[in-house]
């Protein structure tokens, strides 16, 4: 008996475990399963999932019909590409603090004495913004993050004993502030002297801590060491497991920034113009450097002087909700199978008449194509070595890269999540702060292969095509390329806005004045 002859319910269940990918491949193979697929709206949401680079996360996706699903994620995406809003509110003023973060569809503002969280709502779940706080010692504290998903809470602390280690990491629930339970100790304590074999001097430098799934990540800079060495630090730990997996590098020409790409796999930014992918292969050692990519080349007497990536999702964070109270309000998440990933540059130097000027840049590229040049890499040089070579950028960067110079008078960072980036469109430098235009930039390859297969007679905005390019732009050696197609959209609203935050169903509109302090905070919700 052939396939095509079982019984459709036998059928249904063979071809219901596959991916989007293999459906679509399946149904090329005969005219039989191309008429069983389209005529299943099981399957064809499947598809769906995997065209919009989508999953389902909230509970109202599991209990309701797949047609209904597919209409609203059709709704959801369309809402985007329409510019089309459905609610607006405003952030109590508790929230204007001037270190914040938002993760999760949860915004967070650090108060003189606390921490303060706002819920906020979602086109499924309109009632007011849920707000909390939590105590905090502003004498010691000297960073946070949290995780939703996981009800977790970091704070960062000075040591009480800096002889013997360098700061505290607190571990507690987002919810209670009490110490979490799935921690398999309440404090961890980072830049132990043991460890790092060395005497810590000054502890005062810049740190960054984040949190990957079991993973909690700390980026120490300037950390002053023995007598006259300074250093930059990374120190991971698996924060629920005891005795478990740590690590700590320190990196020879200092590190920019840290940003994980996959659950085992994380890219470090140099200010030297190199991008270094990292490996957990073995949980005995230390992640091991995979691959070393080089940004564009530059003139002479121009240098790198800063490099970090875009905020994004990273694999982990999206894990299933441990607490009913927080299931996600968003019935749809970006798929973490693929992501866009931002990666930002200043560079300084005499350029033009000799005059020293300064410039910033953003370069996107997918996270599967940085994945795949770690293979490319390891083809053509083996394992990397310090002083080793590097893939060079005319191997990589044009054909995989999009990039966009920011103006002096622009925001450099703009707001990533998923495949789309928004940002205000800034007014000419003669023009006072005045209202502004939103842009959003959608970068999922199948939207923007299948843009003019679609029905598109209601819709704004316009395909900017990939293409490859011989033009080098002063103050670059060689060409930089554009070869990622994008769907981009302007809204027609004007927007009282200077910074923009967003996530898979809100964009923050961030207000502030001319001492760049925070005045209001409006919430679109999609």
């Amino acid at each position: 008996m052939t396939l095509v002859k079982l019984p459709p319910e036998l059928l249904y269940l063979i071809l219901s475990p596959l991916n989007a990918y293999d459906l679509v491949r399946v149904r090329q193979t005969c005219k039989a399963l191309k008429v069983m697929i389209d005529n299943s709206e099981m399957l064809q949401y499947i598809i769906d999932l995997g065209y919009f680079q989508m999953m389902p996360m909230g509970t109202s996706e599991r209990d309701a019909p797949p047609v209904t699903c597919r209409k609203r994620l059709r709704q959801h995406d369309a809402a985007w590409q329409r510019f089309e809003y459905k609610q607006k509110c405003t952030l109590p003023s508790t929230m204007l603090g001037p270190i914040f973060e938002f993760l999760g569809g949860v915004y967070d503002s650090a108060g003189e004495d606390c921490i303060y969280f706002t819920r906020l709502p979602s086109a499924a779940d309109s009632d007011d913004p849920h707000c909390w706080s939590h105590p905090v010692d502003a004498t010691t504290s000297v960073d946070f993050t949290f995780c939703v998903a996981q009800d977790l809470l970091v704070v960062v602390a000075y040591s009480p004993d800096p002889r013997t280690h360098a700061y505290d990491i607190y571990l507690r629930s987002l919810t209670t502030n009490d110490p979490h339970t799935d921690a398999a100790q309440p404090t961890l304590k980072a830049l132990d002297k043991d460890i790092i074999d060395c005497e810590i001097i000054q502890s005062t430098g810049h740190v960054n801590v984040q949190i990957m799934g079991n993973y909690v990540i700390m980026l120490l800079w300037n950390i002053s060491v023995n007598e006259s060495m300074v250093r930059d630090y990374m120190q991971m730990w698996d924060w629920k497991t005891k005795n478990g997996y740590q690590f700590i590098l320190w990196f020879h020409d200092g590190i920019n920034d840290c940003s994980f790409i996959a659950e085992d796999k994380f890219l470090v930014l140099d200010s030297r113009g190199t991008v270094e992918i990292y490996y957990i292969a073995d949980k005995s050692k230390p992640p091991q450097c995979t691959a070393k990519l080089s940004l564009p080349s530059l003139m002479n007497h121009v240098s790198y002087t800063e490099a970090f990536t875009g905020e994004n999702i990273i694999p982990g964070t999206m894990l299933p909700y441990s607490r009913k109270s927080y299931q996600p309000s968003c019935s749809f998440h970006p798929s973490t199978n693929d992501q866009l990933i931002a990666i930002h540059v200043s560079v300084t130097g005499k350029m033009i008449a000799n005059t020293i000027d300064f410039h910033r840049y953003s370069f996107f590229i997918l996270r599967s194509s940085i994945l795949e040049l770690e293979s490319l890499f390891a083809r053509s040089y083996g394992p990397p070595t310090l002083n080793g070579p590097k893939l060079l950028w005319s191997t990589w960067g044009p054909q995989h890269t999009t990039w966009f110079r920011v103006e002096k008078n622009e925001d450099w960072q703009s707001s990533l999540y998923g495949f789309r980036v928004v940002e205000p469109i800034n007014n000419p430098p003669e023009v006072p702060r005045e209202p502004r235009r939103l842009r959003i930039r959608d970068f999922n390859p199948h939207i923007a292969r299948n843009y003019h297969a679609q029905d598109i007679s209601d819709w704004r905005g316009r395909l900017v095509d990939g293409k490859l390019t011989s033009i080098i732009f002063c103050p670059f050696t060689e060409p930089l390329g554009s070869a990622l197609p994008y769907r981009e959209i302007v809204s027609e609203e004007l927007f009282d806005v200077d910074d923009t935050l967003m996530d898979e169903s809100r964009i923050l509109l961030l207000k502030k004045d001319e001492f760049e302090e925070l005045q209001q905070i409006d919430v679109l919700v999609f």
